[in-house]
């Protein structure tokens, strides 16, 4: 089954889950039935892949080899999407794409910072995206691509992919109403976040007009509790990431919003389609080699 990796250096909030969103819903397109093995830690990521495409196979297990074992025993998954992979190597994989944080792509490693491994670990990609390059300047974004050739002299040459998160729509938690993220211009706002990069919530949710009055921030994948939102008691409006949401709905005031937002390529993009064309090919091969067995050289139907 081809394996397709989609991991990072750092201990997250890179854009992960939106670029395996967005190869998801590509390959579901042309298609292809897709596998997704996720270490599950943390819920949020699941109940979004679920929301958003309930025909993929979702299994979670922080033993991606066990995980592997019960997706392989389900069946009907033709090609599998390792979420958060680079570093989990007992799984061999076609495909590894690591996404670089345009706005820390570096850093030191555990348990000094927040990275898992040393930029050098570049080396052994085979894709590479730079994510949330809308928001830093394009002398750093080159100067980021040039760190990145030095340290893989010497290795195949990849093309420059560069995306970030594009803003969607709204959708209140309580009742699932939906608004256009038009709403928010000018609109006085309180936002909370369990994420990664919390700064990058905040730039995409004042890219659409709002005035942030509050910013509350935890830890990544927090365990929203009512107690969490006993202080958002007054008219203003909170906004939350889609993975906080998934966790506060159970118990949200009902002027609790969530921001939606999509992956979009600012570069590369044709390059990423044909990365996941030549991942998908051995799939498609493998479904037309029984109709041509099935057919002598002048096109008659061998019985």
């Amino acid at each position: 089954m081809p394996t397709l990796s989609i991991g990072n250096l750092s201990a997250g909030g890179t854009g992960k889950t939106p670029l395996l969103l967005h190869a998801i819903d590509w390959l579901q397109r042309h298609d292809a039935q897709v596998g997704v093995l996720s270490r599950g830690y943390g819920g949020d990521e699941g109940r979004i892949l679920e929301e958003r495409h309930p025909a993929a196979t979702l299994i979670e297990n922080p033993n991606r080899r066990e995980g592997l074992a019960t997706l392989q025993a389900q069946g009907g998954a033709e090609v599998l999407l390792l979420d958060d992979g680079f570093q989990h190597l007992r799984i061999q994989r076609d495909l590894d794409v690591v996404l670089l944080d345009a706005t820390r792509p570096f850093g030191r490693c555990f348990p000094a910072g927040f990275f898992r491994e040393r930029p050098r670990a570049l080396r052994r990609a085979h894709a590479i995206v730079l994510s949330r390059t809308e928001l830093v300047a394009p002398s750093k974004v080159e100067a980021i691509w040039q760190e990145v050739d030095q340290l893989r002299a010497g290795c195949r040459a990849l093309p420059r992919l560069e995306g970030g998160m594009v803003a969607r729509d709204l959708r209140r938690l309580h009742d699932g109403a939906i608004e256009s993220v038009e709403v928010l211009a000018e609109r006085p706002v309180r936002l909370a976040s369990g994420i990664g990069n919390p700064a990058s919530f905040r730039a995409l949710v004042e890219a659409q007009g709002a005035i942030v009055e509050a910013d509350e921030r935890k830890g990544d994948h927090h365990a929203w509790s009512a107690a969490d939102c006993t202080a958002w008691s007054d008219d203003r409006w909170v906004v939350v990431t889609e993975k906080d949401g998934v966790k506060i709905r159970p118990f949200t005031p009902e002027q609790v919003w969530e921001l939606r937002a999509d992956w979009r390529f600012h570069r590369g993009e044709n390059d990423w389609q044909e990365i996941l064309n030549r991942f998908y090919l051995p799939v498609r091969a493998a479904r037309i080699e029984p109709l041509w067995s099935a057919h002598d050289p002048e096109g008659r139907v061998v019985e």
